[in-house]
């Protein structure tokens, strides 16, 4: 009865071990800059996902004052990798913020000054970088907030 009890519990071993067990991602640490219009970005997050034959887990980091970098740990998948970039600023204040909305109204403050990334750098991005995991991966990203014109 053990001998049984021993054999059922190896095999059960032997099952579970085989289970659940990660791929494992090859990654990379990058760092870099990030301009919209020649400025510094203030405030933003960058998405490092991979893409075409690349598989694996999306990286993202925040951007403050034009600046990102991310470990290797966390960084994004070595390949290619599409890039998203969106600005997290809103001026200072949270659009549903009614006490904060009251005050600007009273201080006869008409509109913040939020900054927009536009749409092609968002989730309509075809920025793409190879990151690699031989070499540093620094990159410079100078973004424009004129809208790119399609060609006919």
């Amino acid at each position: 009865m053990i001998s049984k009890l021993l054999s059922l519990a190896l095999c059960v071993s032997f099952l579970l071990a085989g289970c659940g067990s990660e791929q494992e991602f090859s990654r990379a640490s990058v760092r870099g800059i990030v301009k919209l219009d020649g400025d510094p970005l203030s405030e933003g997050v960058i998405r490092f996902i991979p893409t075409g034959d690349n598989k694996g887990p999306q990286a993202s980091v925040t951007i403050h004052q034009g600046i990102f970098s991310i470990e290797e740990d966390f960084g994004p998948v070595v390949g290619t990798n599409r890039i998203e970039i969106i600005s997290t600023d809103n001026g200072g204040f949270a659009p549903d913020d009614e006490q904060a909305l009251e005050k600007m109204k009273a201080a006869g403050i008409k509109r913040l000054d939020v900054v927009k990334v536009p749409p092609q750098y968002n989730r309509r991005s075809t920025l793409t970088k190879s990151i690699t995991a031989e070499a540093d991966n620094d990159f410079v990203f100078d973004l424009t907030s004129a809208p790119v014109k399609k060609s006919n």
